[in-house]
């Protein structure tokens, strides 16, 4: 026979059933994901611990740590390509490179790079034996804005990865670029220091050279104001050193003056040039790898040909049909080394990101 139960008793039986329900929610509750990062192009609101509006909002860099993972999102106008660099030695020297872009069709690509040299080049990690270590990736792009969003571990093992800590600050350098093809020139570029708990430590202008994104200046940050000081001398000199056979011979020291201030001009420009040299074999090692270095390898040739074929010119005066020739040859020389100078000098300029 049945005995049907008190009120208290059907309570303490609802209360029986009820309680492991409400445990088995609170510890499910405390175990769920880690990572509440959602990689899927899309950034929403409170989705990152730690944001930056740089470039007056042109480029919002977002990021986050979950367990062993960082996130890190771009949104910036473009349609090109988006990248960050990690912790460079100076200016993008040894930085730790993500480019990512999103295709007209939708496809997102993404690559794991890291620069070899303060200006490049940026070959993917796998190039230089390392590893691709992006462990998933995503954008998308709407109007004249792409969004670029990945992860990886904090430590990865790579050489060619900077490890990620949550203690002290890390320099950022972040660029965009105005095609989907990242080996394509950047269009704006910036650099800041930020650190992963959250806090953004401050933001940098546009990174120069000598600009490591921290502050912190090398043997490399030195030469590199150094060669442009000497070519900018050398340029002065032989640019002055031109007005002295067209105006000023009637003066007895204008042909003495003119000899040494070409010579001087042409010996400080091969200095810089000597510098110019030593700096790209202790960063990328490659060689006339930019137009700058083009146009800078013609401008020695003309340097050095230009006071020896005035030389010649005094070596024949006695003839003078040949010496008329020479003198010809050498101003319109002259004349050339000093275009091929100016030209030097502002790729030069453009290449540092100073204009």
């Amino acid at each position: 026979m049945l005995v049907p139960m008190t009120t208290s008793e059907k309570t303490r039986s609802m209360t029986g059933q009820i309680l492991p329900i409400l445990t088995a929610l609170l510890f499910l509750g405390s175990v769920a994901p880690v990572h509440a990062v959602d990689v899927d192009g899309i950034v929403a609101e409170g989705e990152y611990a730690g944001s930056l509006s740089l470039e007056g909002g042109e480029f919002l860099l977002y990021w986050a740590v979950e367990g062993e993972r960082a996130h890190f999102a771009v949104q910036a106008r473009t349609r090109g390509w988006v990248s960050l660099g990690i912790d460079p030695t100076q200016v993008m020297a040894e930085a730790d490179m993500i480019f990512g872009w999103v295709e007209d069709g939708g496809e997102v690509g993404a690559l794991d790079c890291y620069s070899t040299g303060m200006f490049g080049p940026h070959p993917p990690d796998e190039q230089l034996g390392g590893e691709q270590n992006i462990l998933s990736y995503a954008g998308g792009e709407q109007a004249d804005t792409t969004t670029f969003e990945f992860s990886r571990f904090l430590e990865t093992g790579d050489a060619y990865d900077k490890t990620l800590s949550l203690e002290g600050e890390h320099g950022i350098i972040w660029a965009t670029g105005t095609s989907d093809d990242y080996l394509d020139p950047h269009d704006r570029r910036g650099s800041v220091t930020i650190s992963l708990r959250g806090a953004a430590a401050g933001a940098a202008a546009p990174a120069a050279a000598g600009d490591q994104g921290t502050g912190r200046r090398n043997l490399y940050g030195l030469l590199y104001p150094v060669h442009g000081v000497l070519m900018s001398v050398s340029f002065v000199l032989l640019f002055v050193g031109m007005f002295f056979p067209r105006y000023l011979k009637k003066k007895r020291w204008w042909l003495k003056t003119h000899r040494r201030m070409g010579i001087s001009g042409a010996v400080i420009g091969a200095a810089g040039i000597v510098i110019a040299a030593y700096m790209i074999s202790r960063t990328t090692g490659v060689h006339l790898r930019v137009p700058h270095s083009w146009i800078g390898l013609v401008t020695v040739f003309l340097m050095i040909f230009t006071p020896l074929l005035g030389h010649f010119m005094l070596k024949i005066r006695k003839v003078p049909k040949r010496a008329k020739r020479a003198r010809a040859v050498h101003r319109w020389i002259g004349r050339v080394t000093l275009l091929f100078m100016a030209a030097t000098i502002v790729l030069g300029l453009l290449q540092a990101g100073i204009l």
